[in-house]
């Protein structure tokens, strides 16, 4: 009569002869299920733990660097664990714990957890400071902002807007202002010659006479 047994890789029962059951050490629904078997049993990868979603992976140990700490299934996954691993520093203002990415810490002496915390400490401390860019002209104040309305405040270099960055973005000549004459502050400031952009971009696309792709 035959014996029922499970299968050693799904777990279904399957039905086989009392000698068959006797002989033999492992038993299959089929050779499908051995062959998946056979391969996980000769598996030589090890298994590891994505840092975000916590899904089991395997690799094999030869493929994972020395530098290697941390592991993720997709390119969303890392970006989520980045965003929510970003360095901490504190509102300027309120002193509300804050996150920001590190390139934007590092240059920036001040940090801001909303527009409305920044604002608040530039009516009670500071105003920007005007004095520092006299040779802009009477016309800069106002296309400053216009320029800043048009990119929705927005760095046009990554997205990130005001909020996020903690500060305005900076306006930039994408055609240096030093190449201008005096009597062409109208074209230097035209706002087809200015775009918005975070401190880490303005660094990066200072004296490159391109505009970023807009967002």
């Amino acid at each position: 009569m035959p014996v029922e047994v499970e299968c050693d890789f799904c777990g279904d029962t399957v039905s086989r002869p009392p000698s068959v059951v006797e002989r033999a050490e492992h038993h299959f629904c089929d050779k499908i299920c051995h062959g998946k078997w056979r391969s996980e049993q000769m598996d030589s990868r090890i298994v590891l733990q994505y840092d975000y979603c916590g899904t089991d992976f395997k690799r094999y140990e030869k493929k994972l660097r020395d530098d290697q700490t941390n592991h993720f299934c997709s390119k969303e996954c890392r970006g989520r664990w980045q965003i929510d691993n970003r360095p901490q520093t504190e509102c300027t203002n309120c002193g509300e714990t804050i996150r920001r990415i590190q390139y934007d810490i590092e240059p920036a002496n001040r940090h801001f957890c909303s527009r409305e915390c920044k604002w608040e400490w530039q009516q009670e401390t500071a105003t920007y400071d005007w004095e520092s860019t006299p040779n802009y002209g009477p016309l800069w104040k106002e296309r400053r902002e216009q320029v800043l309305e048009r990119d929705n405040r927005t760095c046009q270099g990554c997205g990130r807007n005001e909020n996020e960055l903690g500060y305005t973005p900076r306006v930039h000549h994408i055609q240096p202002f030093s190449e201008f004459d005096e009597d062409e502050l109208e074209a230097a400031h035209d706002p087809s010659n200015l775009v918005s952009l975070c401190e880490p971009c303005h660094t990066r696309w200072e004296g490159i006479p391109l505009r970023p792709k807009l967002i």
